[in-house]
């Protein structure tokens, strides 16, 4: 359990390894902070092809699929360190998010076969527990690192420890309950196309756009507004990654009382208000921060919503659909920053955050449309 939670920060590390420092990555580089923020997208773009390997190799053994991910992981990071051609870092990045996110998926079921009924959900939220200390620790620790190391020598690092976790995984893993990841088609398709599903599934891939969109640049946008608080961004970071957990944790307990869909549509209502304080007030620093804050709440207060919303709309029956949906999550995080880029070039930093707002509208929209047709459905059905 320990070796699986050092590995989920590793990987998480690795995928958003350059968020916190965009600005210092297209100093070295000479090119723009915009195009470096590809080399984030790029790794989510990846994410989208984790479910379709993982019917690909559905009837291997499960510990050689997390192992061959793993592996796939750890060579083209090493690419990725080698390379000087920026494209090829771009394509490196790609597949390292191709395996790192199918290694993410198979780590969970893993877990879960190795569990008991009574410690399967305390171990998955344990596993988790690694990504959030990716972001609230990771993230400021190499905005300090930077200083002093280059991103190759970093990213080297989190190679090694990889190469650790595998020979660990070698030694140490015991064969899980279930040796294969056995998926059944037809029964999976017949539950993704069910209304409860795929309504869960864009609402997710609507949200996540605007938060990749304003996260991904978050960096470069606190420095650009206020340059002063340049030497005070990895403390920030470490508050931006602490509020990730409040907002988590608050979802949860919101989620048991009134259920993930009110909570959802409150949830985004809020994130547009906060959105629009935040452009209101961008001359102003602390409150402005302080808004940003309060913004990460709420997009880990809506997170909480979505992957709960999806376990429980597929009544947990189906470990290709909560992948499938953790893919179209990065995937749109990666739209978002690809839109930021566009936004970015077009009307400059300040304006990223109406991306959030919008697609924030959008995701309201759509959850009232839903309540719309839902209560139809029951006068319909009562006048029968």
């Amino acid at each position: 359990m320990f070796v699986f939670i050092i590995m989920n920060f590793i990987i998480s590390l690795s995928g958003i390894l350059f968020n916190g420092i965009l600005d210092r990555i297209a100093q070295v580089m000479e090119i723009n902070t915009v195009q470096t923020g590809g080399l984030t997208s790029f790794y989510a773009y990846g994410a989208i092809g984790a479910p379709v390997l993982i019917l690909i190799l559905g009837n291997m053994n499960r510990n050689r699929i997390l192992k061959t991910m793993l592996l796939g992981t750890m060579i083209f990071g090493i690419l990725s360190i080698l390379t000087n051609n920026f494209q090829i870092l771009l394509f490196a990045r790609f597949m390292a998010g191709f395996f790192g996110t199918a290694y993410g998926v198979i780590a969970i079921t893993t877990i879960a076969s190795l569990s008991s009924n009574k410690n399967v959900g305390r171990n998955i939220v344990l596993l988790i527990s690694g990504a959030s200390a990716a972001l609230m620790i990771g993230i400021p620790l190499c905005r300090i690192l930077i200083e002093y190391f280059s991103w190759q020598m970093i990213y080297l690092v989190l190679v090694i420890l990889m190469g650790g976790g595998l020979l660990s995984y070698t030694i140490l893993l015991p064969e899980s309950k279930t040796n294969t990841v056995k998926i059944d088609l037809n029964k999976e398709w017949k539950l993704l196309s069910t209304p409860k599903v795929w309504s869960i599934i864009l609402a997710s891939f609507i949200v996540f756009v605007g938060y990749g969109a304003f996260y991904t640049y978050l960096t470069p946008y606190l420095i650009e507004l206020f340059p002063q608080i340049e030497p005070y961004t990895s403390g920030i970071l470490v508050f931006v990654g602490a509020c990730a957990l409040i907002g988590n944790s608050i979802g949860g307990y919101i989620c048991d009382r009134i259920g993930f869909a009110r909570a959802l549509l409150y949830g985004t209502e809020l994130q547009i208000f906060v959105g629009f304080l935040i452009f209101i007030t961008q001359n102003n620093m602390v409150v402005n921060i302080l808004y940003v804050f309060l913004w990460m709440i709420t997009g880990w207060f809506i997170g909480l919503q979505l992957n709960t919303g999806i376990n429980v709309v597929s009544q947990k029956r189906s470990n290709f659909i909560v992948s499938l949906s953790g893919s179209i999550i990065q995937f749109s995080q990666a739209v978002g920053a690809s839109i930021s880029a566009i936004v970015i070039n077009q009307f400059g930093m300040s304006m990223i955050i109406f991306i959030s707002m919008i697609t924030s509208l959008l995701c309201v929209i759509f959850c009232l449309l839903q309540t719309i047709q839902k209560q139809a459905a029951i006068i319909t059905s009562e006048n029968i």
